[in-house]
């Protein structure tokens, strides 16, 4: 098969994914249960959101993946990146709703707890807007960020492992910043899955770092091959 058309099927799958996600967060705040979900709500929920972003790993990793790469690195930073479409599908499609919601005068109190941000919601249609712009926008960096980083993982080039290392000392940065503010007493979800990734950025960074060998390897193949 031609790489081109590869290409354009992972890009169709992942395009799929992510309008599959936002169109089932849309659907779930429309027609929801007044009462909160159950136990195996959520467990269904998690398990085919979990399934997407590892779907979603899958297409970023395999297309880029050379002999020689960073099997941990780019698998982490790639399941990273489809938690991350996944998480900013549902939250766009929540905003957006909310949004609608809002608008209308005889859904103004049940919009006002689809999407819970603090106090500075209120019943104010823009700040949903607002929220699903940020999103995008930031959501759609990170995304390239990590995409790119997952890609050069993959890959044997020891400038690329050079730069991957430094998204993930980035990254190995904040959540370190988490387990300080963890043991201050932040024990929220957010804070709590942060300092949790701190062993495996490590991890990765190690697994990840260019060695000798790998160095020589390719200055190797450059010299033989031009």
């Amino acid at each position: 098969m031609h790489p081109l058309h590869v290409n354009r099927v992972h890009a169709t799958g992942a395009l799929l994914l992510v309008l599959l996600a936002s169109g089932c967060a849309e659907r779930g705040v429309v027609s929801g249960p007044p009462s909160s979900p159950g136990t195996g709500t959520w467990l269904v929920v998690g398990a085919a959101a979990a399934a997407a972003a590892f779907v979603l790993a899958a297409l970023i990793v395999l297309p880029a993946w050379k002999p020689g790469g960073s099997a941990f690195a780019a698998g982490f930073l790639a399941l990273q990146a489809g938690a991350a479409v996944v998480a900013g599908a549902v939250l766009v499609g929540a905003a957006l709703r909310g949004a609608t919601l809002v608008e209308r005068a005889d859904g103004a109190e049940q919009a006002a707890s689809l999407l819970q941000l603090g106090g500075l919601d209120g019943r104010d249609a823009g700040f949903f807007h607002l929220v699903a712009g940020l999103t995008v926008v930031l959501g759609g960096l990170l995304v390239a960020v990590l995409v790119l980083a997952a890609r050069f993982a993959a890959d044997v080039d020891p400038v690329e492992r050079t730069l991957t290392c430094c998204v993930l000392a980035v990254e190995a940065l904040i959540s370190g910043v988490a387990v300080v503010l963890g043991l201050l007493g932040h024990h929220s979800l957010p804070f709590a899955l942060t300092a949790a990734a701190l062993p495996a950025l490590i991890l990765a960074i190690v697994k990840c770092w260019p060695h000798r060998d790998a160095e020589a390897q390719e200055l190797g193949y450059n010299g033989t091959h031009g």
